[in-house]
């Protein structure tokens, strides 16, 4: 399974090609962590930024972090804070992805690449023009 991050899901918000060919050519849809979706909304300046992030979010399964996936990101917050400097939402939405063997779709390299057994995948090309 596949779990999209917040910046991949602004690409296809921002109608970069190559985040919306990717889009379209999964198998199944892939899931988004509940903060994902705060972060987009966050994002929103207008009823209709925030309608195109709800058509966006519909069809895809929303993951709401457990209580043993907000533990792992207290740790994970301690471990890899001060030197990789993660936050508290990529601390959860990597817990998330690690906790359920997924792969966490993401340009956000910096930050998660220090976390042991989280599966990344920069999933197309950022060169181009849109983005």
């Amino acid at each position: 399974m596949r779990v999209a991050d917040t910046d991949i899901l602004i690409d296809i918000l921002r109608g970069f090609v190559p985040a919306i060919e990717w889009f379209q050519t999964l198998p199944e849809p892939p899931a988004v962590v509940s903060l994902s979706v705060m972060e987009l909304i966050q994002g929103c300046r207008s009823h209709q930024e925030l309608q195109q992030v709800s058509l966006l979010i519909a069809p895809l399964p929303i993951w709401y972090p457990t209580a043993e996936e907000t533990s792992l990101a207290l740790e994970l917050l301690y471990q890899y804070h001060l030197q990789y400097r993660i936050g508290i939402i990529d601390a959860i939405i990597a817990a998330c992805v690690r906790t359920r063997g997924a792969t966490l779709c993401t340009f956000n390299t910096r930050h998660y690449a220090a976390i042991p057994d989280l599966k990344l995948e920069s999933p197309y090309s950022k060169s181009g023009s849109n983005g």
